[in-house]
């Protein structure tokens, strides 16, 4: 049995899909135990933190990725907390505010109780590349230092490797040198995920690769930071990999459908691309069984169309208007519980809350747990839009 799993691209985060375990045998229960001897999926009540930069941090207000990780596991109450921080190193410098490193590495324990994480994705490196061979020993220190406290959580654990920088042509540098920084210390966490058992994402590779299919498309506005088209792209770059239906499916047989009114549920699918928004299809409906022949379909409240029997058979590609407003609630649901938890765990007024000036409005502090039934009811809402839709299905034999 492997120990170790190197995963191309976003597949590493598969610790949400059947695949061969690099982990002993053992239950993945909530309590943040092991990975069931092959599964890397998520349980009813699991707990998932994502930890890191401004990578992490940013995708709380785009929320495709969580989007992704939530319809894969649209039948269990698994929640996500975001403890992304711009520029943030393994260390937690940037979380020091007006302290010391070990102020910043303070917060972010204070943060792991607070969210008492089952499984933990975690992405680090792309800030200390730029230090070159120099910074790979601090780094890798400074990582399992990390990894011990989250330890003490749970073994559930990803690390994903940061991703490239995005050629943007002059007068911007050619960024070659530090991607060759930033392979080396993917190499490191790589390494650090072999000798604990964990699971890998080489996001490197895979953002290098949605990069260069791009073409004159820029996916991030100075080569760094993810616009919501890039964060869209690798979203459904994770999709494919997790199975994650971007069109729903509704399949069955012409019993079932002809010259008679029926239902049918289809899974949410991931919501059309955000620059600009396209007329994408939504669901492909597929019938068999039919006679030769023209037949109208309708799915929902959409427009009719006509297609044969040997189009259906194959599947035809229906925009269903209702459904892709489902989609997008559910990611705007999710961005604004992000929001939420946001102001929950770091308030943009904590001096005053519980630091050196918290003489003068501290006793506010006892309102900031009130964001927590504020979050949970925003959860609820999400574990409701999540689930299948039922649409009406019309198929009439053309005259």
């Amino acid at each position: 049995m492997l120990r170790y799993l190197l995963v191309s691209g976003l597949s590493a985060l598969m610790l949400l899909l059947s695949t061969t375990s690099p982990l002993p045998a053992q239950e993945a229960q909530g309590t943040g135990g092991k990975w069931k001897e092959g599964q890397f999926e998520l349980v009813d009540g699991d707990r998932v933190v994502l930890i890191g930069n401004t990578f992490i941090e940013r995708e709380q207000q785009h929320g495709y990725l969580e989007l992704v990780l939530t319809l894969k596991h649209a039948d269990r109450r698994a929640t996500f907390r975001n403890l992304g921080w711009s520029g943030d190193v393994v260390s937690g410098l940037s979380r020091a505010r007006f302290g010391d490193v070990n102020e910043g590495f303070g917060h972010l324990k204070r943060s792991l109780e607070l969210t008492k994480p089952t499984v933990a994705i975690i992405c680090y490196g792309g800030n200390e590349a730029f230090e070159g061979e120099a910074g790979q020993e601090r780094f890798k220190q400074g990582y399992e230092t990390l990894l011990a406290e989250i330890e003490k959580y749970t073994s559930r654990v990803v690390l994903v490797t940061p991703p490239a920088m995005e050629n943007m042509g002059p007068p911007l540098p050619d960024p070659a040198p530090y991607n060759e920084n930033l392979a080396k210390y993917g190499k490191t966490i790589q390494d650090l995920a072999y000798d604990r058992g964990y699971v890998v994402a080489d996001m490197t590779a895979l953002s290098q690769k949605i990069f260069d299919a791009a073409e004159e498309q820029r996916l991030t506005t100075n080569g760094l930071h993810l616009t919501d088209h890039g964060y869209w792209r690798l979203a459904h770059a994770l999709a494919e990999e997790l199975g994650v239906s971007t069109v729903a499916s509704i399949s069955d047989s012409r019993e079932n459908y002809l010259n008679k009114t029926t239902t049918a549920k289809a899974s949410v699918p991931l919501p059309v691309d955000p620059s600009p928004i396209a007329d994408t299809p939504n669901v492909k409906l597929q019938v068999t069984g039919l006679d030769t022949g023209t037949y109208t379909a309708r799915v929902g409240q959409e427009a009719s169309q006509i297609a044969t029997e040997r189009q259906l058979q194959a599947g035809i590609s229906i925009h269903v208007p209702e459904l892709a407003e489902r989609s997008e609630l559910l990611r705007q649901t999710i961005v604004a519980k992000n929001e939420l938890f946001f102001h929950r765990y770091r308030p943009q007024n904590e001096t005053y809350l519980f630091l050196f000036r918290k003489h003068e409005q501290g006793n506010n502090a006892a309102e900031i747990p009130q964001f927590d039934p504020l979050i949970e009811e925003k959860e609820a809402e999400i574990f409701r839009l999540c689930r299948p839709m039922v649409l009406t299905i019309r198929l009439r034999a053309s005259n």
